[in-house]
């Protein structure tokens, strides 16, 4: 079989290609292996408030207000609900942190006491949410307005 100048090109062209798209899954394959993620709470679970040191978000049927309002829409407000129970976070294995002063309570249907989760700063910047003392997801800064609202 004998193949012209161009028809070389195409079977060149789709080799790399090929070899391209191997060595990117397998990178993307040996990142989603490396380390748990999980959300902060479980999507199985109906969220109907979420208490702040700064705000409480209320679910009232199937709208959500927020005190003291700051002029967000139901759809926004929405939004960063999923986000809790959508965005994965990296899990840390860390046993114990000092205690934090930004603590958020989920109160879901589904359960009696609610979800204790805990805000905490280290000292490069970087943020780590305890989620009812025993689990520890890292937190990168740009995922924090996602799930705060501001």
């Amino acid at each position: 079989m004998r193949l012209s100048k161009k028809g070389w090109n195409n079977i060149l062209i789709f080799g790399v290609l090929l070899i391209i798209f191997i060595f990117n899954f397998r990178q993307q394959l040996h990142f989603s292996n490396s380390t748990p993620q999980h959300p902060v709470i479980s999507p199985d679970l109906t969220i109907v408030e979420i208490q702040t040191p700064d705000f409480i978000m209320t679910r009232t049927g199937r709208e959500w207000k927020r005190e003291p309002s700051i002029n967000l829409s139901n759809e926004n407000l929405q939004t960063i609900v999923n986000n809790w129970q959508t965005l994965p976070l990296a899990v840390l294995d860390i046993q114990s942190l000092p205690s934090s002063d930004f603590i958020l309570k989920f109160f879901v249907i589904e359960q009696q006491q609610p979800i204790i989760v805990q805000l905490h700063q280290l000292q490069d910047g970087q943020y780590i949410l305890q989620v009812n003392e025993d689990t520890f997801l890292t937190l990168p800064i740009e995922k924090l307005t996602s799930l705060i609202g501001r």
